[in-house]
């Protein structure tokens, strides 16, 4: 099948959740004998990559501009300052199917030049409900104020855009569900995309507990926050570490606080890797239910026990694999025992047996062919 997707960002290199879900869709569909066209957009410090070519027949790159003038627009911010003319000019002349990747790229879903041709939508999120938890996640009052008026702007947008799909793609039960009732294309569960081909878990014990993830983003930083004062607070005897890229200097001097606390920032991959292997215990928390978590995948596939909340398994079935803990003593209990429980050989099999039946790149990149060309039953989708 030859296809085109449209990309928010240039997906390599694959060291953000949005990013590490792209660029590893794009190599699955290309092993499942996909003819790929990408169109991504350049912007910040990310460079045109040659790696893409590995897995693309072309790779177009579109200038975002993120002037203040658009904040004036009726469209939301992260569409308008994608909506390229020529991005559109080469959709129309390629006769073949669309991922548009994310409500970000969907600015000319509703084109009449498009009318005829087969669109396929990958929701990321529920964007205007995501927009609206960063809000009450933001630190000052002009991040709050941004957040709740995009997230009224794309409310609006999705509302108009959606319905022009042929087929919307959630990465959570939860959120294929609210568009199925509320849209009348054909909505269908279709796990994330990620780096992983096999369980890679170490047996045995660590000696900390580990959070990491893009500590820039509000959620990660209220979670970080919330465990230390809540949670690894009251623990003095367990260390608790904290990797990612870009945390504040708020963040900074809230970790400074804890003597068993230590901020590890702007780990290459490599660093990160081995800190995630050789944790006793994954600490992820969330305040929002949108999404997936890719850290959560990240934690399941190559590290030991995982203590997460309600929020961070929404819509997923990965329950069973994980302690849950809501309040901060279940949350404190739970991960009291994990680093106390040796991981064995009986937890690296049930976790290799679901996750590499439930979360496989190769199966789920079928599926994806399957629905670009229109073939696909939705209650395949549905039952995975």
């Amino acid at each position: 099948m030859r296809l085109q997707v449209v990309s928010f960002d240039i997906p390599w290199p694959a060291n953000y959740g949005g990013a590490i879900t792209v660029f590893h869709q794009l190599r699955a569909l290309h092993e499942a004998g996909a003819r790929i066209v990408l169109h991504c957009f350049q912007y910040g410090n990310r460079k045109q990559a040659e790696e893409l070519n590995k897995y693309c027949e072309t790779v177009y790159y579109y200038p975002r501009s993120r002037s203040l003038w658009h904040q004036w627009s009726f469209e939301p911010f992260i569409v308008q300052t994608r909506k390229n003319k020529l991005l559109l000019q080469r959709l129309v002349e390629e006769e073949a199917p669309i991922l548009f990747e994310g409500l970000h790229t969907a600015g000319w879903l509703a084109h009449p030049a498009l009318r005829n041709r087969r669109k396929v939508l990958r929701m990321h999120n529920i964007e205007w409900q995501y927009y609206a938890q960063l809000g009450r996640s933001a630190a000052s009052h002009w991040q709050r104020l941004y957040f709740w008026v995009e997230s009224f702007r794309l409310k609006r947008a999705e509302a108009r855009l959606l319905p022009h799909a042929d087929s919307i793609l959630a990465f959570s039960t939860a959120e294929r569900d609210y568009f199925a009732r509320r849209y009348s294309a054909q909505a269908h569960y279709l796990p994330v995309f990620h780096p992983f081909e096999e369980v890679s878990s170490l047996l045995g014990k660590g000696v900390y507990a580990l959070f990491h993830g893009k500590l820039s983003v509000p959620d990660n930083e209220r979670a970080v926050i919330w465990l230390l004062e809540e949670v690894f607070a009251y623990m003095p005897d367990v260390p608790f570490t904290i990797a990612g890229m870009a945390p504040s200097k708020r963040l900074r001097s809230a970790i400074a606080r804890f003597p068993n606390a230590v901020l590890i920032a702007d780990p290459d991959q490599e660093h990160m890797d081995a800190l995630i292997q050789h944790a006793q215990v994954h600490v992820i928390p969330s305040f929002q239910s949108s999404g997936v978590k890719l850290k959560l995948l990240n934690a399941l596939f190559r590290g030991r026990h995982c203590v997460a909340n309600m929020h961070t398994l929404a819509g997923t079935y990965l329950h069973s694999l994980c302690y849950v803990a809501e309040q901060a003593t279940q949350m404190r209990r739970a991960v009291q025992v994990a680093m106390e429980t040796p991981f064995t050989a009986d937890h690296l099999l049930r976790r290799k047996f679901f996750l590499e039946k439930h979360y496989s790149n190769r199966e789920n990149a079928r599926r994806l062919v399957a629905i670009l060309a229109g073939q696909c039953e939705l209650s395949a989708i549905s039952s995975v």
